[in-house]
């Protein structure tokens, strides 16, 4: 199991602190340091089966600012984006076996651990 987010985004830290709770001692890896690489982001995108908007983190300030809404990226504009800029993704991503959760749902995080 790996956990992605942002050290300074409570959402991601209250995730951390849920599954730290339940008996995981995982490393907080904090993409916006550190981005994934557009292998692994082709990871996360084949394992949700959704495409690469599930991952785009369109409350963002950085999705605003760039004014992506309204632009027409393909997949690998996206990924690229998001390899370079961890601020884009949404945020927390929990990386399991064939699984990936993003955003935090404790509901979705207990399913997950009680499977």
């Amino acid at each position: 199991m790996q956990f992605y987010g942002y050290k300074k985004c409570s959402t991601c830290r209250n995730a951390h602190k849920f599954l730290v709770a339940h008996g995981f001692d995982l490393p907080f890896q904090d993409f916006v340091e550190t981005p994934p690489s557009i292998d692994t982001l082709r990871e996360w995108i084949a394992k949700r089966s959704q495409g690469v908007m599930p991952f785009v983190n369109t409350k963002g300030t950085q999705y605003r600012e760039r004014g992506l809404a309204h632009q027409q990226l393909s997949e690998d504009d996206w990924l690229k984006l998001l390899s370079e800029d961890g601020r884009l993704i949404k945020r927390p991503v929990l990386v399991t076996g064939d699984q990936v959760l993003v955003g935090f749902q404790q509901e979705e995080y207990e399913r997950l651990l009680n499977s």
